[in-house]
């Protein structure tokens, strides 16, 4: 018996295959939906992209198909492939406040993308649905990158007000308090938001990324101070998961740098030669 996909395959290719037409769509767009879904983008794309090439689908077979598409290649970061089944997705349903917003990260996931047009995609999405904070978060980031710092914030603190709960939001937030340079705050709303959450281990990891990231910033300073910024300033470091090991004090050689778990593999091969009459040990 022919499988769903070899039905569907054949009839692109011209074969005669007995089957309801809206039947084999609805089966091959539940294939790919179930491939995307486990995670098996690679056959996603095969199984939906030849159905999109076919002539005779519904109107809500062909936008889910441009959707599911236009996701998987924002996944990948493939902006451009996205754009166009997202253009296509919007043909079908204009007034689709989430295909606006995915264009607009489309538009705006680049360097050098069109960030003007990317702002009128957020907006318009804005309008059909006020309420999506993740939007008006990533908004509120394009709005960084246009220089319009003001405005900028007020829309990150408006998305964190609406979505206290929300981790993403939050970090969005934080990310374009510390590019602003308005550390203080970042670290208070942090700090704030750990005391309402203190067990949770997403709000903990934030709290952890934000202190890396000051100490880092503070190593980078004091470099930069010190002249050692360069490649030829900076001293060689000993990483503490290395170890120098010398084969014998008697020997007039240079220490050897291992790896921890080289030397113990090396421990673990290593053969202690018997005495002549010992017995193996039972």
């Amino acid at each position: 018996m022919i499988g769903v996909r070899g039905k569907f395959f054949s009839l692109l290719h011209g074969g005669s295959v007995m089957i309801n037409t809206l039947n084999l769509v609805d089966r091959v767009l539940a294939l790919g939906r179930r491939y995307q879904e486990v995670g098996r983008h690679r056959d996603a794309l095969s199984v939906l992209t030849r159905l999109a090439k076919f002539r005779h689908l519904s109107s809500d077979a062909a936008e889910e198909t441009q959707a599911r598409l236009a996701d998987i290649y924002l996944k990948r970061r493939k902006y451009k492939n996205a754009r166009r089944h997202l253009a296509a997705a919007l043909r079908h349903q204009p007034d689709s406040a989430r295909y606006h917003y995915l264009l607009a990260v489309a538009l705006g996931g680049e360097e050098g993308g069109d960030l003007e047009r990317a702002g009128v995609h957020y907006r318009r999405a804005l309008e059909l649905d006020p309420g999506h904070a993740h939007c008006l978060a990533d908004y509120g980031h394009l709005l960084l990158r246009l220089g319009q710092t003001d405005e900028g914030l007020s829309r990150l603190r408006e998305a964190s007000e609406r979505e206290p709960g929300d981790v993403e939001v939050l970090s969005k937030l934080v990310k374009g308090l510390r590019l602003c340079g308005r550390t203080d705050e970042a670290r208070s709303t942090l700090q704030r938001a750990l005391f309402r959450n203190a067990h949770s281990p997403r709000y903990r990891k934030l709290w952890d990324e934000f202190r890396f990231h000051r100490a880092r910033c503070r190593t980078d300073a004091q470099r930069r101070e010190n002249g050692s910024d360069d490649e030829t300033g900076e001293r060689p470091v000993l990483l503490p998961f290395v170890r120098v090991l010398k084969e014998a004090e008697s020997r007039d050689e240079s220490p050897t740098f291992v790896d921890d778990e080289d030397a113990s593999a090396s421990v673990r091969h290593l053969r202690i030669p018997r005495r002549q009459g010992q017995r193996n040990a039972q």
